[in-house]
This record gives C-alpha cells, sequence and structure tokens, in this order.
C-alpha cells in the first residue's frame, strides 16, 4: 500500500510524519483485525490517562505511546533510528481510520 492509498481524517499529504504512521500500520499491523483493535484501545486507554504508557516492537518499528504523542522508530536498520515523535491525535484518527479499513477488508 502507497501513502497515497490510505488516509484519514486530517491526513496531511507529503507529510513523514504522516507517511510513517501508514508505514507502520501496513508493515507492522498489516491487515489483522485483533492487531488494529489492540492498537486502537491501547492509544484511547494511554490518551485518557487510564494507562501511563504502552509500547509495541513489531516486523519493522517500535512503537511507543504516551498521553500527548507517539514515538515510532525503525527497528530493522543495523544502526538505530531516532524515534520520529507524532501527536497522539493524528496517531488515533490514523488508527481509528485503520481498524475501519482492516474490518472492511473481511
Amino acid at each position: 500500500m502507497s501513502a497515497d492509498s490510505f488516509a484519514w481524517p486530517g491526513r496531511l499529504r507529503d507529510n513523514s510524519a504522516h507517511d510513517l504512521i501508514i508505514a507502520y500500520l501496513t508493515i507492522d499491523i498489516q491487515k489483522n483485525a485483533q492487531w488494529a483493535e489492540e492498537l486502537l484501545q491501547k492509544t484511547r486507554e494511554v490518551k485518557s490517562g487510564q494507562l501511563s504508557s504502552w509500547e509495541r516492537i513489531g516486523n519493522a518499528y517500535w512503537l511507543r505511546l504516551f498521553p500527548d504523542q507517539v514515538e515510532i522508530e525503525e527497528d530493522y536498520a543495523e544502526e538505530p533510528g531516532e524515534a520520529i515523535k507524532i501527536s497522539i491525535n493524528d496517531f488515533e484518527a490514523a488508527a481509528a481510520a485503520w481498524q475501519e479499513f482492516v474490518r472492511q477488508q473481511v
């Protein structure tokens, strides 16, 4: 899936952080409904303060959720990359749209 074929309300084209969200969703969450549900649930729990933080190491990325931001770091590079910080609101909108996209694929 290309960065242009998936969008959510507020998605900015040619935005490296938003492109990274798409890469994370397509590579690490994939079209797995259970993973998509868990991701959205954990994002909302961290955002609301029910959880102080949450992390998931996937196929290619290391995701860390905090109440006000999300960090995504490439986990497959020889040299560790720098974590990219993204608004949790942007990430939540993308995760919700991804969950809906995955549901439609079943």
